[in-house]
């Protein structure tokens, strides 16, 4: 069923952020309106042009728009470069899985989920900036996608249910991975901190 795990792992997000993230956060009331419109918007859609849309891709493209305006230059267009690799990446296994759809093994979920994140954390060390960067190279991907299918009179639907889930599964790779780095990093700093208290012992 489409759209399972996005609704699972949203409504997850929403619920940590507003009652167990620290209420001193500052991004915390940002980031809650921001997934309770996705939430909100996701089950809506308007014809555009020669496509169909997912009222969910707007909410994304605001927070996209928003969160990039303020960047420097040179942050700026790097931060297009990788969105635009992962755009590519995107659309290229999209393209794949139309064609020959044999070699897609398991769960494409999971596989282009974890595309997307591998290439975010590749590319970027920044959290923030690896979540920017997957946000905005799936979205022109979808969007890329709808308009190649649309010449040869395929529909598909930008940012639809099975977008949000593999969005939301990659989203949340990357979440889980910066977990991981901070308690790598919490452990080596306490590691080295007693690492200097011998030696000092020592002298």
């Amino acid at each position: 069923m489409e759209g399972l795990y996005f609704y699972w792992l949203a409504w997850i997000g929403w619920i940590w952020v507003t009652f167990i993230m620290d209420k001193n956060h500052r991004h915390r009331q940002k980031w809650a309106l921001w997934l309770l419109a996705v939430i909100i918007a996701a089950p809506y859609k308007v014809d555009i042009l020669f496509f169909e849309l997912h009222m969910s891709a707007v909410p994304i493209a605001m927070f996209i728009f928003f969160e990039t305006r303020r960047k420097k230059t040179g942050s700026f267009l790097y931060l297009f470069l990788t969105s635009f690799i992962i755009m590519l990446a995107y659309t290229s296994f999209l393209m794949f899985e139309l064609f020959d759809p044999v070699w897609v093994l398991f769960d494409r979920n999971i596989m282009l989920g974890a595309t997307g994140f591998y290439l975010a954390i590749l590319l970027h060390k920044e959290k923030h900036d690896r979540l920017l960067a997957l946000l905005t190279g799936f979205l022109q991907g979808d969007i890329i996608f709808s308009v190649v299918l649309s010449r040869f009179n395929f529909p598909h639907a930008v940012a639809s249910m099975g977008f949000m889930d593999l969005l939301f599964i990659s989203g949340w790779m990357l979440i889980a991975w910066s977990a991981v780095e901070s308690v790598i990093a919490v452990m080596s700093k306490s590691t080295l901190n007693e690492a200097e208290g011998e030696e000092q012992k020592t002298s």
